[in-house]
């Protein structure tokens, strides 16, 4: 590969890496042709990618788009996995997509700005999800105007049972009169 033709692919890969939220360093030693190549696939059918490339491309790739910080990881045998645009989704996809995978080892990440070890990698694909994140702000945001109503209401309620509790004392002690009349005859 000439210098021009690694420049392109520095550019590519780059380009790819910028665009996403979410990106896994990987050792895949031991592993199967044909079970990279299922990754492989099944990684593209979720809008990701699985790349490997030379580590020293790689450097270049990452430090040209400011993906500081992921150098002492690659080293030997490196796959990059490139997520979607939604990061937790992507590392949700991932986790399920690697558990047949023993082989698989995860070396380290990149999200929302940072690097991650492998296990901080694990904790992301629990995160709740945009959608999930999204109910639970709508739910909050309901909650106030919700307890609002109800305090508003509460006095007519109260006064409500307070009559309904006093006709029923009324009642009572009507029929109570009329109990003991009758019992009198």
């Amino acid at each position: 590969m000439n210098r021009t033709q690694k420049a392109e692919v520095v550019a590519q890969f780059g380009d790819s890496a910028s665009k996403s939220a979410f990106v896994v360093l990987t050792e895949f030693r031991g592993t199967k042709v044909s079970e990279i190549n299922q990754l492989r696939r099944d990684l593209e059918k979720n809008g990701m990618g699985f790349r490997v490339i030379k580590n020293t491309l790689a450097r270049r790739a990452f430090g040209s788009i400011g993906f500081l910080g992921l150098d002492s990881h690659l080293r030997g045998m490196t796959g990059v996995i490139i997520g979607g645009a939604d990061g937790i989704a992507s590392a949700k996809i991932l986790k399920d997509l690697l558990k047949p995978l023993q082989t698989v080892q995860v070396r380290a990440g990149y999200f929302d700005g940072g690097v991650l070890q492998a296990d901080a990698v694990k904790v992301v694909s629990e995160l709740p999800g945009r959608e999930e994140l999204l109910g639970m702000l709508l739910a909050t945001m309901q909650e106030g105007p919700r307890q609002l109503v109800s305090v508003i209401q509460a006095p007519a309620r109260d006064l409500v049972q307070v009559r309904s509790e006093e006709h029923t004392s009324e009642l009572q002690s009507h029929s109570d009169l009329v109990c003991r009349l009758l019992l009198e005859k």
